[in-house]
């Protein structure tokens, strides 16, 4: 194999029952430090069984502690680099008990790949560096939802968005999201009274495919309907309050 050729693969491991939270918290960071240090890995992708009610099923059905990776490298000494690389060697080393394990070691399926044909489309848009010769900085990376009852609060947002948490100091709960998540929006209006979603304050928006499902499961864990799915400049919001009352906004990916 030429050393020039990408190399894709994908691999399979598998979550001990019982520490999902933190394999999924140790995963999170695993891609981050992948994605800073190791500019031969062009893609890092990692991803559980989808779990959402919507009439899709995997063929043949997944195993629900299944974590599947898809990855792609630069040439076969790229890949090299990461493997023995700091980023997944310590990760072996500090998390590998919280997989199955074979001989001592995580048990880890592998599929070498070569690229034929395709593409990689942000489902935020692929231009939007072109559009602008000011790109705008310190985008919102962090949200926090400051409860009255933590407990009722946490077991909320994981009925509707499946949640897991990592605790932090005082019992802080974090919520990690993978790496490479899309391009972020933020804006600035008029807060209008009389207007679902427009009083004054701030507001938050969580990614999902479709907002509609995510307000029914809202409403069904005890939330209620602040405004609902609305399509404006080109995107479709919509909006629910949770059990404390605390807006929370929806917004379906969008093209800029």
């Amino acid at each position: 194999m030429s050393d020039t050729q990408q190399i894709s693969l994908t691999s399979e491991w598998f979550i001990i029952p019982g520490s999902e939270e933190a394999a999924i918290a140790a995963l999170g960071q695993l891609a981050l430090e992948v994605r800073s240090d190791e500019p031969g890995t062009l893609a890092y992708l990692v991803h559980t069984p989808y779990t959402l009610d919507t009439g899709l099923q995997s063929l043949p059905p997944r195993d629900p502690q299944s974590v599947l990776f898809f990855e792609v490298y630069e040439n076969a000494n790229a890949f090299h680099a990461h493997l023995n690389g700091p980023a997944f060697t310590g990760f072996v080393e500090k998390h590998g008990d919280l997989f199955r394990s074979a001989n001592g070691k995580p048990y880890v399926t592998v599929n070498f790949l070569s690229q034929r044909a395709g593409f990689v489309r942000s489902c935020f848009g692929e231009a939007q560096a072109e559009k602008s010769t000011t790109v705008n900085q310190h985008p919102g990376v962090m949200f926090e939802v400051i409860a009255k009852d933590q407990a009722a609060i946490k077991s909320f947002y994981a009925s509707v968005f499946d949640w897991t948490y990592e605790t932090g100091t005082a019992g802080f709960a974090y919520i990690h999201f993978p790496a490479g998540s899309p391009p972020l929006l933020g804006g600035i209006g008029q807060a209008l009274p009389d207007v679902a979603g427009m009083s004054q304050g701030t507001n938050f928006y969580l990614l999902v495919d479709k907002v509609q499902p995510f307000i029914d499961r809202a409403v069904a864990a005890g939330g209620e309907t602040l405004m609902p799915p609305t399509p404006v400049d080109g995107y479709v919001f919509a909006m629910f309050k949770d059990v404390e009352g605390n807006p929370v906004g929806l917004i379906e990916p969008f093209a800029q």
